[in-house]
């Protein structure tokens, strides 16, 4: 049966990159217990992409900061918000003059969790990057006082700051917002989703996001989430508007784009680490998604980081 197939083999081992004091992996992933995290720092150069498996907010202050986010070019302007799934290759490129930047990252069942316009859970979700239209939503006093919240041993306390987070995004439903970056998906369907979907997805999501680079079954992913793999197959396709193995496709794709960009790790090696079982499956599999190579994508990466 399809469902028993194998989708694919390898294993990456740890990988880091240190930019002066910060150590960042680029497979680090928050388990279905963690908070929303919230930093507020000057921004600086990042020396390679890196991915995980939050959804990410970054709100300049002092200048606009330009990004590299998928292979292509984005610019987040001053005090507007930023707002995208960081399971895409993700560099931030030039931090221009900004003093500070605030940096939050939420596990992605607690956004699904949300409240929020189902056009922006569709977008992002399906690698859209949107700004918000208006800035100044949230100020750098209080997304200090969020970081200092978020460590807070009172429960109440931590989930005020989380309730004041989902109420600026609220805001930004309200007030509208713009795609910086279009995703190549077809667009997604806007009919309701019931909590109860958004909670099986979201658990699909993070254990396909920790385990994509495994032989991996769908049985697999129903069996961790307690549903039978028919359903699971049909609410996940529901919500996401992709099947399972299409969105596993593409966290594979999306980890090898990183390796190409950033590493120098041979095709082959590259193929096996993010879970394709042969290297041809590879080559057919990436240029069908990109229209390039693995060859041309690592040169045309190489290319725009020079002139970066």
């Amino acid at each position: 049966m399809v469902m028993e197939k194998e989708l694919g083999i390898g294993a990456p081992p740890q990988m880091h990159y240190t930019d002066e004091s910060v150590s960042v992996s680029p497979l680090s992933l928050y388990s279905s217990y963690e908070q929303i995290d919230i930093e507020l720092r000057a921004p600086h150069s990042m020396p390679v992409s890196h991915w995980h498996g939050q959804i990410e907010m970054n709100i300049p202050f002092g200048d606009d900061i330009d990004y590299i986010i998928n292979g292509e070019a984005v610019t987040i302007q001053n005090g507007h918000v930023g707002l995208f799934w960081a399971s895409v290759p993700h560099r931030l490129t030039n931090p221009g003059t900004s003093h500070n930047m605030g940096i939050i990252n939420i596990p992605i069942h607690i956004f699904l969790s949300w409240p929020l316009s189902r056009e922006l859970i569709n977008q992002v979700t399906h690698g859209v990057v949107l700004q918000s239209d208006s800035a100044s939503l949230v100020s750098e006093f209080e997304i200090q006082r969020w970081e200092g919240e978020t460590k807070h041993p009172d429960a109440s306390r931590r989930q005020l700051s989380n309730d004041e987070i989902c109420l600026m995004l609220k805001r930004i439903c309200l007030d509208g917002w713009s795609s910086l970056l279009s995703s190549h998906t077809e667009k997604a369907n806007q009919n309701g989703v019931s909590k109860h979907s958004q909670f099986y997805v979201s658990q699909m999501l993070e254990y396909i996001a920790s385990h994509h680079d495994t032989p991996l079954t769908v049985n697999q992913i129903a069996s961790h989430v307690g549903l039978h793999a028919n359903y699971a197959m049909g609410l996940f396709q529901r919500v996401m508007q992709m099947t399972i193995k299409q969105y596993i496709t593409a966290m594979r794709v999306n980890h090898a784009r990183a390796l190409l960009s950033d590493t120098e790790r041979t095709i082959l090696d590259i193929s096996l680490t993010v879970g394709f079982n042969s290297s041809s499956r590879f080559y057919q599999t990436f240029q069908t998604y990109l229209g390039v190579t693995p060859k041309q994508y690592r040169n045309l990466s190489r290319n725009n980081q020079k002139r970066t």
